[in-house]
């Protein structure tokens, strides 16, 4: 009934001659309502070019990043250059997605239309102007990506044109354009680790300044992933909570969820506890209404699970391969690839690893992702040491290893050491003897950690019907706690753990 009354509905709608008057009002009302996608389909319908641009500068790009970018296009190309021209902001937000999306000759023809915007108003007060010329200073130095010393020489060029924090860019926005993790997006070659670390903690207070925060302990949880990479667990540590102290209470989500991810894989090496599980994780997310952030928690999700090599927990996007179907930005891509590489691996699909590599390989030089590449060539190896290819496995673990040593990278070697114990033994593994009895024993205990959390998450039969929640608090019975005990470890009302016993 529901679809027949609907279907009627539109063919009804199809025959008013006052449509486009009706679907401004639909547009309105999500915009008021805080809805930018659906608000931005309305304007489209409706032919409402200054609404659409109006929403796009409201939105400062943040839900525009989950937007079909076809649909963008087609409004871009459809909406007169004079409308355009007449909302910077919009044109701002709009090069910067046109980056993420790596529609760079886009990007340049809205800085076009910016810039002669601009000249056409004379009358604009030299600060406003000079606040817009920064502004495009800050979205144009993103064409030097994770080059951060390139970066920040426009970052400080803005900061001293700019009297206003930037107004495209927000901090309930993505820093990461994705990513899970901050090191994986800015080490970008062999023995580099150490100056790339020193650039960030001197650029980042510039980037800061011109954006209100927005990225807030970027340079911090870089820091910790590298110690973490260096099995410096301690470290790693330290650094993670000063991380999260750093973000405490200031919205920024990405940045918590890349806290989150190295803490997820600091639980695997040591007895470091997260602070919250993956289900009380996806809960909070929910509230927010951000498909980006849940993206991010599914990846992490997914690659803590492949590590574990506990397939069925994996999320069904990342376990059923079904990536092509998510609008990831460019900049994250390559990241989302080494997860379901790690998946393919866990599931022990070895040739399918093997035929993805040299195209992902690419991507990642193109891109300057030396540690996503270093766990590429490890994961290849791993798939040819499975498969019997023994010579093929130890060139690449060779090169991997060459590529390792000078910043002591030994995590990813620890993380695939299952698959790789016995190639580490041969002649790879006499050239870089050093490196490798650093990562033997930390690989061993690895695995044993993993077996053992494998060994706490599995069932018994007969609780095969119960829920993660249900599960967990059926083990908080087990253990005799209190309802308010158990209330306190969940973060639940003592009536919910009374209806869940119940």
């Amino acid at each position: 009934f529901h679809h027949m009354l609907k279907s009627c509905a539109g063919a009804m709608f199809a025959e008013l001659t006052e449509r486009e008057a009706y679907l401004d009002r639909f547009g309105d009302w999500f915009f008021t309502h805080g809805d930018p996608l659906r608000a931005l389909r309305f304007y489209a319908r409706s032919g409402n070019a200054a609404g659409w641009l109006r929403t796009v500068a409201e939105d400062a790009g943040v839900q525009l990043a989950s937007a079909d970018p076809a649909e963008v296009f087609a409004c871009l190309d459809r909406w007169p250059r004079e409308a355009l021209r007449a909302d910077p902001t919009a044109l701002l937000v709009l090069m910067r997605r046109m980056f993420t999306w790596q529609q760079i000759p886009k990007m340049l023809e809205l800085r076009a239309l910016l810039l002669a915007g601009i000249e056409a108003h004379p009358e604009l007060p030299d600060a406003e102007r000079d606040n817009l010329l920064g502004e495009c200073d800050l979205i144009m130095s993103f064409l030097q990506y994770n080059d951060i010393a390139a970066m920040s020489r426009l970052h400080r060029s803005a900061a001293a044109r700019m009297t206003r924090p930037a107004i495209s860019i927000r901090n309930e926005g993505s820093w990461t354009f994705g990513s899970p993790s901050v090191l994986m997006m800015f080490y970008r070659a062999s023995g580099e680790l150490q100056s790339e670390l020193t650039e960030m903690d001197e650029c980042m207070p510039h980037y800061y300044k011109i954006t209100n925060g927005h990225g807030q302990g970027a340079e911090t949880i870089m820091r910790a992933e590298a110690d973490f990479m260096r099995a410096c667990f301690a470290d790693a540590q330290i650094m993670l909570e000063r991380a999260y102290a750093q973000i405490d209470g200031n919205g920024q989500e990405n940045m918590a969820l890349c806290c989150d991810f190295l803490a997820w894989r600091l639980s695997l090496c040591t007895s470091f506890t997260p602070r919250e599980s993956f289900e009380q994780r996806r809960e909070a997310l929910l509230g927010l209404h951000s498909v980006t952030w849940l993206n991010i928690l599914q990846s992490s999700c997914a690659y803590y699970y492949a590590l574990l090599c506990q397939h069925e927990k994996i999320p069904a996007v990342f376990r059923e391969h079904q990536l092509a179907s998510i609008h990831f930005l460019a900049p994250g891509k390559p990241m989302m690839e080494l997860i379901e590489n790690q998946v393919y691996l866990a599931q022990g699909e070895y040739a399918k690893v093997i035929g993805r590599s040299e195209a992902l390989l690419g991507m990642c030089e193109a891109m300057h992702y030396a540690l996503v590449a270093l766990h590429i060539r490890l994961q290849t190896a791993a798939a040819y040491e499975m498969l019997g290819k023994r010579e093929t496995a130890d060139e690449l673990l060779i090169s991997a290893l060459a590529a390792a040593e000078p910043d002591a990278l030994y995590l990813p070697f620890v993380e695939n050491y299952r698959y790789l114990k016995t190639a580490l033994t041969r002649g790879a593994g006499a050239k870089f003897a050093a490196f490798v009895r650093t990562v033997t024993p930390l690989g061993e205990d690895f695995v044993r950690r993993c077996g053992e959390k494998r060994a706490e998450g599995s069932r018994p039969a007969a609780l095969a019907g119960l829920t993660e929640r249900e599960s967990a608090i059926a083990a908080l019975v087990a253990k005799r706690l209190s309802n308010r005990e158990i209330a306190e470890q969940l973060f639940l009302s003592e009536g919910s753990v009374k209806q869940y016993i119940n």
